[in-house]
């Protein structure tokens, strides 16, 4: 693996690019070269997940392949005819907003994967640790549902707005709620305000209630047990232990 990511100039670490290339002809053609190149390269053959050209500069496009070996996904910068590759990094300049969001999706989507990828094991026994009153579980009417944990803080923003689209996420998955403090003391206590309400919370509904009304700016918490915030702060370092560090953390369980 490490010869195959020198060869290509990557720096892999820590979402899951979206599967799939469009089919046209051009872009079959452009994953043809893509794959030839790197298998001449490297004797691997990848898979070409996405490919979306850039907007400033139509003669180079975004390309995320999948390592058949690790699965992992390796983010990449090549020309419009698949014949020139190099690895593309966070480090990135452009005068175009849509680029630079478009390449910060996608290199943290693919590094996110790989963390999964590299650390499903510990995640999966942190999650297997936890006692089952401090996981919440919201549960879908799909009989089909997958298993989502989402790793949460109260206080950050992007895992409210991720509260938010807790009812789509229902549709497919059934939603298990951990709640940590990593943005500080406010963190902990609302944290463990949750865990401490949600006893008397026995519907998906009632939770997602109370989740809303802990997660809102404004609400304060009324006074909070000292062994629910300690059960917190545990949580949360041993959630750091496994490399998590940052939230919302998605994680679809196998």
């Amino acid at each position: 693996m490490r010869q195959f990511l020198c060869v290509l100039m990557l720096c892999v670490g820590i979402v899951g690019a979206k599967t799939g290339v469009k089919e046209n002809k051009d872009n079959k053609a452009i994953s043809a070269s893509i794959v030839q190149l790197i298998h001449k390269q490297t004797k691997r053959s990848v898979q070409v997940l996405q490919m979306q050209p850039l907007k400033s500069n139509r003669d180079f496009q975004i390309v995320v392949v999948e390592d058949p070996e690790t699965k992992y996904h390796i983010p990449l910068l090549a020309n419009k005819n698949g014949t020139l590759i190099v690895g593309l990094s966070n480090v990135f300049f452009s005068n175009n907003d849509q680029d630079i969001k478009l390449i910060n999706t996608i290199y943290h989507e693919t590094q996110t994967h790989n963390f999964k990828q590299a650390n499903g094991a510990k995640i999966n026994a942190l999650f297997d640790g936890l006692p089952k009153d401090y996981v919440i579980t919201l549960t879908s009417s799909n009989k089909n549902a997958k298993e989502l944990y989402i790793v949460s803080d109260p206080m950050c923003p992007h895992c409210q707005n991720e509260l938010r689209r807790v009812q789509e996420r229902l549709k497919d998955a059934n939603v298990h709620m951990v709640v940590v403090g990593l943005l500080g003391e406010k963190s902990e206590l609302k944290a463990a305000d949750i865990l401490t309400q949600v006893k008397q919370a026995h519907s998906t509904q009632s939770k997602i209630d109370l989740l809303n009304k802990v997660y809102a700016t404004a609400y304060t918490p009324a006074e909070v047990p000292d062994d629910k915030i300690k059960e917190v702060k545990e949580t949360t370092k041993k959630v750091l232990a496994t490399g998590i560090e940052s939230v919302p953390f998605l994680y679809e369980r196998q």
